[in-house]
């Protein structure tokens, strides 16, 4: 794994990893979660959206985390920080960022 592992009482927070890809693809697919954050993807969009976080972790030393919930071991989202491109990419500054399915 590339980044730490974080675990409150009811959640474990760790960097994606391809176990991850069917409930992050779901998530991707459904139009209300997708709403406010540019639009439902496709399963290859998914895979691109979910290579680029745990790219980030690898290029940067911090990404986004997949949200997994501690009593069902289930994914429900992703959060943390995000820089796409770093330095000079087009982005003014890190920012935090969260998305969680719908029952969450």
């Amino acid at each position: 794994m590339l980044g730490p592992t974080l675990e409150s009482p009811r959640l474990v927070l760790r960097p994606p990893t391809q176990g991850d890809f069917a409930d992050f693809a779901a998530f991707c697919a459904d139009e209300e979660v997708m709403r406010t954050l540019g639009g439902v993807v496709p399963p290859h969009g998914a895979w691109r959206q979910m290579a680029t976080i745990a790219g980030a972790w690898a290029l940067q030393g911090f990404g986004m985390f997949s949200v997994i919930e501690k009593e069902s071991g289930r994914w429900v989202g992703r959060l943390g920080p995000w820089f796409p491109g770093g330095e000079g990419g087009g982005w003014p500054d890190t920012e935090v960022g969260w998305g969680l399915i719908r029952s969450a």
